[in-house]
């Protein structure tokens, strides 16, 4: 059983729920974010983040599957899994902190990487769609800890 397989926990795992970025953002609001942010391509076993590492981006992963690591090199744990349409590292793109966990592919796949200079960016040209992304990141921010902390204390 891995750390986030908690039995009876009540809460649902936002793996297993959908967890869609932007889901309704129209094709032409979609291609505004697309100018101010770079696409990354990445194969099987590849870090796309390393724990303890600084960086202030956070990822959509917009191909693929990624998994969350804890833990020593020695000790590497995988946590969860994160589906094509859903973020990673948004934490670090909030409190500017080093990373909490390294990601890395489990399958070839490609993310968008948006740093906090491209959405000051995009917050500048385009605030209605930066408002939304915010509102996004916190609503899948507080589905991971109230999930985290239904594992925890349960």
């Amino acid at each position: 059983m891995a750390f986030f397989d908690y039995p009876g926990s009540g809460v649902p795992n936002p793996v297993e729920t959908e967890i869609t970025f932007l889901a309704d953002l129209s094709e032409a609001e979609w291609a505004r974010i697309l100018k101010v942010v770079e696409t990354r391509q990445f194969r099987a076993g590849e870090n796309l983040i390393q724990s303890g590492d600084q960086d202030d981006a956070f990822y959509l992963l917009t191909s693929g599957e990624v998994d969350v690591l804890i833990g020593s090199e020695e000790d590497e744990r995988i946590i969860t899994t994160i589906a094509e349409g859903s973020v990673f590292g948004e934490i670090a793109f909030f409190d500017q902190e080093a990373r909490t966990a390294t990601i890395r592919a489990r399958s070839r796949g490609s993310a968008v990487r948006i740093t906090r200079e491209n959405f000051e960016t995009l917050a500048a040209w385009e605030p209605g769609i930066a408002r939304r992304m915010l509102v996004e990141l916190g609503r899948i921010l507080a589905m991971r800890l109230r999930w985290t902390l239904s594992i925890a204390f349960n």
